[in-house]
């Protein structure tokens, strides 16, 4: 694993408008894995031949997975001296392994006196065109410390 060097902002340096990107493919491995640490053995998700039953035709991610690709966008965002205070999202679509998601986020408020910063999230597969479904939409409120 590589370690980098961490990123720590004040809420001056963050701006409305700021906009970050994060992308990753999604593979079994990742949602094995997941399942280990969550405990979420769901056949959709764990069992190839019970996922080609569905409507999606494969196995799909852990919702929370997915949520959990938002973390590199609020850090490079808002600093990895954030926390999250809040989380709103909604499931639009399930990500069907081997799909690439990309998550935006964007900066669309911000709080000086308790700073915090509001930020507009949207996870797509990557290459859809922008009047497909997403993943997920969704607002979140990183704390700084």
């Amino acid at each position: 694993m590589e370690i980098r060097d961490i990123n720590v902002k004040t809420i001056q340096e963050i701006k409305a408008g700021d906009v970050a990107f994060f992308s990753k493919t999604i593979m079994e491995a990742d949602t094995q894995i997941f399942a280990m640490i969550s405990g979420d053995y769901a056949p959709h998700h764990v069992n190839r031949a019970f996922g080609k039953t569905t409507m999606y035709h494969g196995s799909i991610a852990h919702g929370m997975l997915t949520v959990g690709l938002l973390a590199p966008v609020l850090n490079k965002l808002c600093g990895d001296n954030s926390l999250t205070s809040s989380e709103e999202v909604r499931f639009r679509s399930a990500v069907v392994l081997n799909d690439t998601v990309t998550v935006r986020g964007e900066v669309t408020q911000m709080d000086l006196e308790e700073k915090k910063v509001t930020v507009d999230i949207v996870c797509r597969k990557q290459g859809a065109p922008e009047d497909e479904r997403p993943y997920i939409i969704g607002t979140v409120v990183q704390e700084l410390f």
